[in-house]
């Protein structure tokens, strides 16, 4: 035990739960950066409105 947690782990992944959370994370917005610059690029301009969207998991 550590500062009162159980020591958790998650198979196929080194570091602790906490890291693995804040890889997920990046990951995903990584990806949506990809997404918006891919959009940027072939000159399709995404509105404010749809930036801030795309990080409002699933409320449609």
């Amino acid at each position: 035990m550590q500062n009162g947690f159980e020591e958790k782990k998650i198979k196929g992944f080194k570091p602790h739960p906490i890291a693995f959370l804040a890889y997920i994370i990046s990951h995903e917005s990584h990806h949506r950066g990809q997404i918006l610059i891919s959009l940027k690029q072939s000159g399709h301009l995404v509105s404010k409105k749809i930036q801030y969207g795309l990080w409002e998991w699933g409320s449609r």
